[in-house]
This record gives C-alpha cells, structure tokens and sequence, in this order.
C-alpha cells in the first residue's frame, strides 16, 4: 500500500497554485508547497524536479495527447483539415481549466525566469509535433513549418482565450484558420 494517496501529484499543483496566486510564485518555497498538500519535500521532488515545473505539469498528459492525435487523424483530405482536428481536440482538454490556465499565464508574465522555461517547453512541443507529423509521412522541411503554423494558431486562440472566459476555445482556433490562408495571400504593400 503506497504512503500516499494516489492523488499526491495533483494535491501539489493545487497546494502551489493556490499558494503561489495567494503570496507570489517567488514567496513560495517547496517547503509551503508541500505543507500546504499535506506531504514532505521530498515527495514533492518525487513528482517535480522543481517549482517550475508544477506550471507545467499538464505537458505530462497534454503533449502525448497532441502526438497522438497527429498519429492517429482520421478523415482529413488535407493538412490545415488535419490540423484543424487536432488542434480541436487540445482546445476541448483545456476548456475546462480556464481559471487554471489564466492563472499560470499570469504567473508565466510576471516572472522572466517562467518566461524562459515556457519558451523551452514551447520549442519542445514544436518539435515533437513536428516529428509526429513527420512520423505521418511530411517531409522534414514542410512538417516544421505545419508545426509552427499550427503553433502560432494555437497560442493565438488560447490567449484571446484567457483573456475572454465566455468564447470557446475550439472555435477561436477554427477561426485562425482562414486567416491564415488569408493573410498568406495577401499582396505585399
């Protein structure tokens, strides 16, 4: 039998957030963090290698869901279809963690260090969606430039997202799509 309950990892993204919304990310030590979950620092080391990373912690189920969906999209005639699935089906796992998400975007704002790890983790997801979509049969050259498409319509739509709580995600990003098929034809002023 485990000493801890099963949901140790998500009492300790829940114990930070609020810890880190109630006395800044910089304030909260790993020590309160841990505390406040009702565990010791060194489990919490168990799950995160540091505060940092509690932020980020949906990567663990988000990006396999993405390359997963990316392996297995069905019925799209071309690639911004593709796309547009895919990028759907992250937009309904993250429709229901607004308040969250707004959150952790605040935090990712107002500390530069937050900034820097997100930029790491962002270029990451780029690439694994690129090697998905390699994976799926692009070349090289045309799946980095899907990824980085897909990207910016993604990133575009979640923070119009978090700054309008009553729009839907999904269609924020169905949006992006004509615009940039748009915006790809336009004439050069």
């Amino acid at each position: 039998m485990p000493r801890w309950p099963d949901d140790t990892k998500q009492r300790l993204v829940e114990a930070a957030y609020d810890l880190f919304v109630d006395r800044g990310y910089s304030e909260t030590t790993v020590a309160q963090i841990a505390d406040r979950a009702g565990t010791t620092s060194r489990t919490f080391f168990r799950h995160f290698p540091d505060k940092e990373e509690v932020l980020f912690s949906e990567d663990d189920e988000l990006l396999p869901l993405l390359v997963t969906s990316i392996e297995r999209s069905s019925g799209a005639s071309d690639s911004g279809e593709m796309m547009r699935e895919v990028l759907g089906v992250l937009a309904d796992s993250m429709s229901g963690h607004h308040e969250r998400l707004a959150q952790r975007d605040r935090l990712i704002a107002e500390n530069v260090a937050l900034g820097g790890r997100e930029l790491a983790k962002q270029a990451r997801w780029q690439h694994s969606v690129a090697d998905a979509l390699e994976r799926r049969g692009y070349r090289r050259d045309d799946a980095a430039i899907l990824a980085a498409v897909g990207f910016a319509i993604f990133t575009g739509a979640l923070h119009e997202w978090l700054e309008s709580p009553h729009t839907d995600l999904r269609a924020l990003v169905d949006e992006r799509f004509p615009r940039v098929a748009g915006a790809l034809t336009w004439p050069v002023p």
